[in-house]
């Protein structure tokens, strides 16, 4: 399945310039905007020490900001920019255009549900550290 997934995905999001941590981080930001860095690097499956370079990565390509915390001043929240979220659009929608043709028969929720596996396996994959 790992291998279905890099072949499949992997290719979508290193064509716009992510790699699969990136897309499951931006994935994650949208779902559940303003965590912070230690929430979502254990939400994401990423070990904090590699954690730290792949945020800053989105942070540089203004796909993610960093706010402070209203809650805790001393903390800071991560959230996906409009810029992330359109991203994560055109991945979605290259992903449909490239494979949508195999769904044509099927369910709309099946092709979501692959989906969602797809990033499930991905942060597995990434708590294996693989």
């Amino acid at each position: 399945m790992q291998k279905l997934l890099h072949d499949t995905v992997a290719p979508v999001c290193q064509q716009n310039g992510l790699t699969l941590q990136q897309m499951h981080v931006l994935l994650e930001l949208v779902g559940t905007p303003g965590q912070t860095s230690t929430q979502l690097s254990e939400r994401a499956g990423i070990l904090r020490t590699n954690f730290s370079s792949v945020c800053h990565k989105l942070e540089e390509r203004g796909l993610v900001e960093r706010r402070r915390s209203d809650c805790d001043r001393r903390a800071f929240e991560l959230r996906a920019t409009d810029e992330g979220r359109e991203l994560l659009a055109r991945i979605d929608a290259d992903i449909k255009r490239r494979y949508g043709a195999a769904f044509e028969n099927e369910p709309p929720e099946t092709f979501e549900t692959i989906l969602a596996g797809f990033r499930a396996l991905s942060a597995f994959a990434a708590k294996l550290g693989r």
